[in-house]
């Protein structure tokens, strides 16, 4: 008698692999599933299962039936597959192959309204269903992942001990997995990840310009420069791999980033994160910036077609190194911020019951977004809910008005866009700007609209119009 799979994992691409052989290397026993394509994709699972030694003893299938009954009741299948109407497909056989008190997980990047969706679904036949989202690429899969997790709690009880073993460990050695609310809270945290890496790359891009300016377009500078920062407060994964990136030459000397053309692209996480913070009334601001500038980048033609209409010419203008490194730090601070405020509102929203320290320490480690940031903002939100509350950021942000000034002044000289740096200081200034010029908005729409408006010292809400209205 075959001995049947304690998980089955459902999708045998680069992380679906990888996920694989992390759940091998913790002991458990796996079945593997990959679609069977004529002619494109035949004897995946199989061909995957030989590649890597470690995943030998695992029963593959290309056959979805036999699949699910080579796993153990309760069945507890994770589904490693491109958001969209992949997973619609799998859900609608699934439902009809699986038994009440089974568990699907969906460990793709989903929109979180899709997860509460298919939850709905699922449920008719009480079918289990989580949202989980996964964090750390390809290494962080096989390494050990940020785990994300949302929908079913009796489903999370069921699965957390095993779930714990195969995630990311944070530097006190608790397991990177938490469960943040009912329907798609998980799939939300993710998104939310998803919108601060935007963020995170972005700022990295505006600094490698701006740098690249200073030196002279002196790779070996800049790579050196961005290496020695990995020494202080701004360590982070992603800072880590810029640096690494830029140790790469061709074989002709020239640096290999220089070869890549210039058009970065997105797979919708970050537009989902845009849109949300619309829809919930969170300022979003620096998320919105890093996907435009994503979508300017892609503008190749009209970007070289219109850079013949400017007559613009670079001025003479300086900063200090320190200078645009404190600067940077300050903008991480505020992107996390924004990131943070709208789990704040999400939670209101959506009624989920989120600890922003725990959301922030299973980041810590196993995450894209891993940083020593990340580290200090796990125990800071102990004692703040608001990073524009945390006393070591309002400190450094307090001292910093000339270093904004110079790096905003240089960048402007020097004809270079910083969408993320300049918004990060404009949300700044909005922030802390005790009257704004909000009244004159509300006049306007009440003249064209009678929209109405409230008066100071106000104490009804009732509207009132301006004496234009008359």
């Amino acid at each position: 008698m075959i001995e049947k799979g304690a998980w089955g994992i459902v999708g045998m691409g680069i992380m679906g692999t990888s996920l694989s052989r992390n759940f091998i290397s913790h002991g458990f026993k796996l079945s593997l599933y990959n679609r069977y394509v004529k002619g494109k994709e035949e004897k995946v699972a199989l061909e995957i299962a030989q590649k890597y030694g470690i995943l030998d003893k695992c029963i593959v299938f290309e056959s979805l039936e036999d699949f699910v009954k080579s796993i153990n009741i309760p069945r507890k299948l994770i589904l490693m597959l491109p958001a969209g109407e992949t997973i619609d497909k799998i859900l609608q056989k699934l439902k009809f192959l699986l038994e009440k008190g089974d568990i699907i997980i969906d460990g793709g990047n989903s929109q979180f309204k899709d997860t509460e969706r298919r939850a709905l679904f699922l449920k008719e036949n009480e079918i289990q269903y989580i949202g989980m989202g996964v964090s750390g690429g390809r290494e962080g899969a096989l390494e050990g992942p940020s785990l994300m997790i949302g929908g079913d709690k009796r489903a999370y009880e069921t699965i957390k001990k095993d779930l714990k073993k195969i995630a990311a460990k944070d530097y006190k050695g608790n397991p990177c997995c938490s469960f943040f609310g009912s329907g798609g809270a998980g799939h939300y945290i993710k998104m939310i990840h998803n919108g601060i890496e935007y963020v995170e790359m972005q700022l990295l891009a505006e600094v490698f310009e701006l740098l690249m300016n200073y030196f002279k377009l002196d790779f070996e500078l800049v790579q050196k420069e961005l290496e020695s920062w990995q020494n202080s407060s701004s360590d982070s994964y992603l800072l880590r791999i810029t640096s690494i990136i830029l140790k790469y030459y061709d074989s002709e000397g020239s640096n290999f980033v220089s070869n890549i053309l210039d058009q970065a692209s997105n797979r919708g996480t970050g537009a989902w994160a845009t849109i949300s913070g619309a829809a919930i009334g969170s300022p979003n601001s620096l998320m919105t910036a890093a996907l435009h500038a994503r979508y300017t980048s892609v503008m190749k033609s009209k970007r070289v077609e219109f850079s013949k209409l400017s007559n613009f010419t670079k001025n003479k203008s300086s900063i200090s190194l320190k200078q645009l490194k404190k600067i940077y730090d300050l903008c991480r601070w505020i992107n996390h911020h924004q990131g943070f405020d709208m789990i704040n509102t999400a939670c209101k929203e959506y009624n989920w019951k989120t600890n922003l320290a725990t959301v922030a320490r299973i980041w810590s480690e196993g995450s894209i977004i891993k940083s020593k940031l990340m580290e200090t903002l796990s125990t800071s939100f102990w004692s703040s809910s608001s990073i524009m509350k945390m006393e070591r950021f309002r400190n450094s942000m307090n001292k910093s008005q000339n270093d904004w000034t110079q790096v905003i002044n240089y960048a402007g000289n020097n004809l270079i866009p910083i969408p993320c740096i300049s918004t990060s200081w404009n949300y700044f200034l909005a922030m802390t700007q005790k009257f704004s010029n909000a009244n004159l908005i509300q006049a306007q729409r009440d003249f064209f609209g009678s929209h109405g408006f409230i008066l100071n010292n106000q104490k009804e809400n009732s509207l009132n119009h301006g004496p234009w209205n008359k």
